[in-house]
């Protein structure tokens, strides 16, 4: 059960409020925006939550489970201070949404009412509605590790150790052609086996699309290009001349990080663990010696 801090209790019981909600919305790089239904500024949580930004909120939905909430905000774009290509561009996806309700005349006194991260963004003309999971996702993640050949890590994240700047591993390629929003070519690079970036990343470096990351599925040799086939499509176009960053990807196997990037050392699998068959497997019929097989 929620219990409210004594200063703002006081103010509830009294029988006249000053209470106003605030909303703030905070992107994987840092970029935030705070909003509130109030018509003048509010200085609430350590943040500005502006009244010219335009949001509205829909009723909170939650059962008595661990099944997430959900809840909606929606608004104009322009009112809102949110771009239709940081949109497209997936920059507000999985973003952190916070809801406060701040007394407008002591700001200083608010209540966090729920958190929880944009699930979808759907944009109805010069309209916009959030989709927002009210449970936090880390309740639903796998804690500890399980026991697999394979690499358990994300290649460049800090248990892999990886750098992924080093120019080693990646290059810089210019577009001769968009074929699809999952597929484009690219000349060949000197010194680079394209065909090895299949499971890396590719990020759009110039262009409208600039910004936009997308895992690569597999890279195929066409005679004198090659065709890059992305996991997921791309919202914005890029153009022919454009460029491109790409990183080499990781199978998740031993050989390829001890050969492809030196960093057999970090391999965060048991490359010698055995497989089915050996533990299913029986004494040898002949020459048992104690247990051999």
């Amino acid at each position: 059960m929620r219990s409210l801090p004594l200063a703002l209790a006081a103010k509830w019981h009294a029988g006249v409020t000053h209470f106003a909600r605030g909303w703030r919305l905070i992107r994987h790089d840092g970029v935030v925006l705070a909003a509130t239904e109030h018509d003048r500024d509010l200085v609430a949580a350590g943040t500005t939550f502006k009244a010219a930004l335009s949001l509205h909120e829909s009723p909170v939905e939650a059962e008595l489970s661990l099944s997430p909430g959900h809840a909606a905000l929606s608004g104009a774009l322009a009112l809102a201070g949110m771009d239709e290509a940081d949109i497209k561009l997936g920059l507000w996806d999985q973003a952190r949404v916070e809801a406060y309700l701040i007394d407008w005349q002591e700001p200083e006194l608010f209540l966090p009412l729920w958190s929880g991260f944009v699930q979808r963004i759907v944009c109805h003309g010069s309209q916009f509605e959030l989709s927002i999971e009210t449970l936090e996702p880390a309740m639903n993640q796998t804690l500890g590790r399980v026991y697999t050949r394979t690499c358990d890590a994300n290649l460049g994240d800090t248990r892999c150790g990886v750098d992924l700047s080093d120019p080693r591993f990646r290059t810089t390629v210019t577009i001769l052609s968009v074929t699809s929003d999952r597929t484009l070519t690219v000349a060949p690079v000197e010194g680079f086996d394209l065909t090895a970036f299949g499971g890396g990343l590719l990020w759009i470096i110039s262009g409208p699309a600039a910004g936009l990351v997308r895992p690569i599925q597999q890279v195929e040799a066409l005679g004198g290009t090659c065709a890059i086939k992305l996991a997921q499509p791309m919202p914005l176009l890029p153009a022919q001349g454009d460029q491109l960053s790409l990183n080499l990807g990781c199978d998740k196997q031993f050989a390829t990080c001890r050969s492809r990037f030196d960093n057999g050392l970090n391999f965060r699998g048991m490359p010698t663990l055995p497989g089915d068959a050996t533990v299913v497997k029986g004494p040898s019929p002949s020459g048992n010696t104690g247990g051999k097989r």
